[in-house]
Parts: structure tokens; sequence; C-alpha cells
């Protein structure tokens, strides 16, 4: 399965650079309808790998950052095309999440945000009801959102470093607001920076499937 996985990511590589949108979609779906790959092995072994393998040194961020942004697009054009195999999935799951709703979201200033939509998509295989309510987002939006939608869990995801200082006023105000509220932690800062839940009075850390699976078996 290994080589199977790193084949595949060689190959969908070579239609990021070449900027082969429908090809690329093509090819990620028929990894799915073949049974070759599950959803979340599809983000976590082909997708994820070939985003996170960019590099725009920030002295030629104006001359590169653009193919970044198109290679984005193209995955996020996958992963909107694998929304059928995403309820397929979730009834082989059997729906563990209990249809209990969980709101995700990237704080102001925090602008990656595929990392947090493929978080969505896990939480949406095991039957969790979940709304991610966009990136750069500001703290009192982020309350109104949860005085709407009354979610059971939030999820917070964090990439630029920087934006783990606002994490602790955030959840403070989110569990002062919301009594019983379970909060999640999610992004490569916390990876790159060595912090975990702890360090911010989260309830946990989720970055990969496996994490969020986790979490179902709370719900149950």
């Amino acid at each position: 399965m290994a080589d199977k996985i790193k084949d595949s990511l060689n190959r969908f590589i070579a239609y990021l650079q070449a900027r082969e949108m429908e090809e690329a979609v093509a090819f990620a779906l028929s990894l799915l309808s073949e049974g070759l790959v599950t959803v979340p092995q599809l983000y976590e072994g082909i997708l994820a790998p070939a985003l996170n393998r960019i590099q725009v040194p920030r002295d030629q961020e104006d001359a590169l950052i653009w193919q970044e942004h198109v290679q984005s697009a193209i995955v996020q054009a996958v992963m909107g095309a694998c929304q059928p195999f995403i309820l397929s999935e979730r009834d082989r799951y059997g729906r563990s999440g209990k249809g209990q709703r969980v709101m995700l979201a990237c704080p102001e200033e925090e602008y990656h945000e595929i990392g947090i939509r493929m978080g969505a998509d896990f939480f949406r295989i095991l039957g969790f009801d979940a709304v991610f309510i966009g990136a750069n987002t500001p703290r009192n939006t982020l309350l109104h959102a949860a005085g709407a939608l009354q979610p059971d869990i939030v999820v917070l995801s964090v990439t630029n470093y920087l934006n783990l200082a606002q994490l602790p006023g955030i959840i403070q105000a989110l569990r002062e607001a919301f009594p019983g509220l379970r909060v999640y932690l999610a992004g490569s800062a916390l990876i790159h920076t060595g912090k975990g839940a702890a360090d911010f009075q989260a309830d946990g850390v989720i970055n990969r499937f496996e994490d969020v699976k986790k979490v179902s078996e709370v719900a149950e």
C-alpha cells in the first residue's frame, strides 16, 4: 500500500506542477472509485503531502506565491469532488459522531484553511454535523457563530505560529460564554513549536483522521 500511495503522490504532484486541474480531479476520483484509497488516505497520503512539499522563500514570494495558490485551488477542487465518497464512507462508519455539531475555524490573521477543511470532512465521515465558518475569523465573530450554531465542539486551526498567541484569549472567551463546550486545536504551528493542548487549556489536538476517531469515541 505504501508504494502505491507514493506512486500516486508523485503522479498527483505532476498534475499540480502542470496546473492540470481536470486531470488531477479525475485521477483522485479514480483512486476512490476503484477502492485504492479511502478519503482519509487520499487526504493524508496524497493531497496534504503534495501541498506541504511547496516551499516559497520569503524573498521570492512576489514572484512565486501565485504557484502555491494555483496548486492549492486544485487541491480544493479535488476535495469538493470527494463529497459523494464522504457520504458513502460516513454510512460505512455508522455515524459514530451521533450528529454532534462541530464548528471549525481559523482565528484572525490565519489564512491557511485547507487543513481544517480536511478536518471538517473527517468529522463528516464519522457522522458529525461539521460547519467550517472560515479563515481569518475575529474572536467576536467566533462567539457570535457559536451562539447561533450551539456546537458541542469547536476546532481552531493555526498554521502561522504567530497566531498561537491569540488562542488563550479565544478559548477563555468560548468557555466563559458556553460552559461545557469542548475545544480542540489543529494545525502545523503546534507541531513546529512543540506546543500541545495543555499549553492553551484546550481539550486536545486534532491533526489526523485517527485523532478525529478518538473524539468520536467520546461522543458515543
